[in-house]
């Protein structure tokens, strides 16, 4: 499942081809959550989003999860439900109130052929609000730190706003910060579909997890898998993130990481049934 040498060193050229100008994904060799995402077509409105971003989030756990990795990530989706749908005196929720707050925004916004689940990515970030944080280290809608920042900046097919702009610019603006992620995120995308080759659907969810854990982590417990002859789907990962997680409980980073796709999944849902 995993490339071999010669595939990382061709990596650099290939998403240099795959990302020029960011293009949308080709009609003519659409995925199928966006039949799932599209198959109704309705005006925009908070109600039809939420409903979009949690059956293209269901889509894709549908797809990915069976088994022991299904039963692990319900397990933990249930454990960690409170934190994300617990609500104050007045009955507010910080999540979907970043929801609320991030529709004037996202209802105009190109997501270059993502799925609309990558939003729910900044509501758990920072609670879509651009001041988040702290500058030196994960601060803004999306919580980039700045070497990611810089080394986007680097990249020659990026919007001009991005090279020009400072980086704490970037990350407190809507527009700006959204598109270096949407870069961040294609990066991650590519290589899980594209390089690895895994199933849409567990491109996505790695590509999720790789956000929170990062990617070289993400690669490092799949290469470790494929030397022990294991299955490298998304399900048999998080199974075996799970159980790395359970030998190592104090561990916050695997901590966090086990927990990351099931909270966007809980948000999804809170969303879905608020609106």
């Amino acid at each position: 499942m995993l490339p071999g040498k010669s595939s990382f060193a061709r990596l650099p050229l290939l998403l240099a081809l795959a990302l020029a100008g960011l293009p949308t994904i080709s009609h003519a060799n659409e995925p199928a959550w966006l039949k799932v995402a599209y198959k109704v077509p309705a005006e925009p409105s908070l109600r039809n989003l939420a409903h979009k971003q949690h059956d293209l989030f269901q889509f894709f756990l549908d797809n990915a999860l069976h088994g022991n990795g299904k039963n692990d990530f319900l397990h933990i989706a249930k454990k960690v439900r409170n934190d994300i749908t617990w609500r104050n005196g007045k009955g507010s929720n910080v999540y979907d109130d970043a929801f609320q707050r991030s529709y004037p925004f996202v209802k105009s916004h190109d997501l270059q052929g993502m799925p609309d689940s990558i939003m729910l990515i900044p509501y758990m970030e920072s609670q879509w609000h651009g001041k988040k944080g702290k500058k030196s280290a994960d601060y803004g809608y999306w919580q980039l730190v700045p070497e990611v920042i810089r080394e986007i900046q680097t990249l020659d097919y990026i919007p001009d706003g991005l090279k020009t702009s400072d980086i704490d610019t970037i990350r407190t603006d809507a527009t700006l910060s959204t598109q270096a992620a949407q870069v961040h995120l294609h990066r991650y995308h590519f290589y899980f579909a594209n390089v690895a080759k895994f199933p849409e659907a567990d491109a996505w969810l790695l590509t999720f997890t790789a956000f929170n854990w990062g990617a070289g982590n993400v690669k490092r417990m799949l290469a470790d898998m494929q030397s022990k002859g294991l299955e490298t789907s998304y399900s048999a990962f998080y199974h075996n993130l799970y159980a790395a997680h359970q030998d190592n409980p104090g561990d916050k980073s695997l901590k966090a990481a086990v927990e990351y796709v099931p909270k966007l999944w809980n948000i999804a849902q809170l969303i879905h049934a608020s609106n």
